[in-house]
């Protein structure tokens, strides 16, 4: 049986990392590696956010992240399912830096942003449209209020998802 994983793409996976980058320079919010990479696991998985500790203002979205269909396969570990999704997402943004749409001095320093001068590939910019398009409620929630979140230290995206060790952090 073959069963297609979008985590494990990694042509869907540079569509979802440009959808999350274009995403956070619309909400000119400063964009960290780790918080884009959080955003792309649930992008893949809106189930799971089942498991995510929600503020207190979107708490209401859990009916919705409950009705949320998986048309995948179902994961059972988070953790590994998303370290699983690690090399992939790098690999698929290593091809986004060659290709000069990501900056690369802001990624040294953790931060994921499109190059203001770059133009995205026609077929390219289609194709994270169509993705944008087909995006639920608890998509559009991962590529809006998701965003705006804090990644590190308490009550950050890497505490309330479970994903990413958060006690060390710096800020």
């Amino acid at each position: 049986m073959l069963i297609y994983d979008p985590a494990l793409d990694p042509y869907h996976s540079a569509v979802r990392i440009l959808a999350i980058a274009i995403a956070a320079t619309q909400r000119k919010t400063e964009l960290t590696v780790d918080a884009a990479r959080i955003a792309d696991y649930f992008l893949v998985y809106p189930h799971k956010l089942l498991g995510f500790k929600f503020p207190n203002e979107y708490r209401t979205l859990r009916t919705a992240v409950k009705a949320t269909e998986n048309p995948y396969r179902n994961t059972y570990g988070s953790r590994a399912a998303f370290e699983r999704m690690r090399p992939i997402f790098f690999a698929a943004l290593s091809g986004l830096v060659g290709a000069k749409l990501i900056d690369v001095e802001a990624l040294k320093r953790g931060i994921l942003s499109i190059i203001p001068s770059s133009s995205i590939p026609d077929p390219l910019a289609a194709a994270v449209s169509r993705f944008r398009d087909r995006q639920t409620e608890v998509g559009n929630f991962v590529l809006s209020e998701l965003l705006g979140l804090p990644a590190n230290g308490e009550n950050g995206l890497k505490h309330r998802s479970g994903l990413i060790e958060y006690r060390y952090d710096l800020a």
